[in-house]
């Protein structure tokens, strides 16, 4: 094939001519080249230049992929810790959609549940939900974080305990002494008396 041939001419790149040679496919960036491309941005002189505080460089970065899990979480620790002080913690609803719910609000302080603010229990809650330094009851979005010493905790889950299985001890009762009108509820008729069998059956949770 001769230099003169027109069809060399479609396939040969022109003397002169800049860019990707017609016809040559483009292959992808190796990584070399994208390392490159990223290190000419120069992000961190632009990121330099940002009127607002860099918040990665703050005491409240809490790192790549932890941030956004769970915002009503409490860590283990203080929960454990304030445990052992003699204080309970809970969250509650103070609105929906942003209307107050002061009558949802009354059921709990009536309760003995009272506002958590960011200065309480020496500061240790302070910049888990809310900026640092904002001495303000903890809320996030429509939930409030309440406090009560866990001695009333404790009694007042025991008597919701109870209350929840009130209903069916009434029914026990009922079948004990018979209820009218429901066949097999005579206890003379076998000889002995109707009960509620009961079993426990254990469940594995997964982690």
């Amino acid at each position: 094939m001769s230099e003169n041939d027109p069809t060399n001419a479609l396939t040969a790149p022109l003397k002169g001519r800049r860019g990707w040679p017609r016809g040559k496919p483009r292959g992808k960036m190796a990584p070399k080249d994208i390392k490159m491309a990223a290190d000419r941005a120069e992000p961190k002189a632009m990121l330099s230049k940002m009127k607002a505080r860099p918040n990665w460089e703050s005491e409240d970065f809490v790192g790549v992929g932890m941030d956004g899990v769970d915002r009503l979480k409490v860590p283990d620790a203080i929960i454990e810790s304030l445990r052992r002080d003699g204080i309970a913690l809970q969250w509650i609803t103070r609105s929906i959609r942003g209307l107050e719910t002061p009558q949802e609000v009354s059921k709990f302080t009536r309760g003995g549940w009272t506002p958590v603010h960011q200065s309480d229990f020496e500061g240790i809650l302070d910049g888990h939900f809310m900026p640092k330094g904002q001495d303000e009851i903890i809320g996030v979005d429509d939930c409030m974080l309440v406090a009560r010493p866990v001695e009333i905790d404790a009694k007042s889950r025991m008597a919701n305990h109870r209350e929840a299985r009130r209903p069916l001890q009434v029914v026990e009762e009922q079948l004990g002494r018979g209820i009218p009108g429901v066949t097999g509820a005579d206890v003379r008729q076998h000889g002995g008396q109707n009960t509620i069998k009961k079993s426990f059956e254990r469940i594995e949770i997964q982690d």
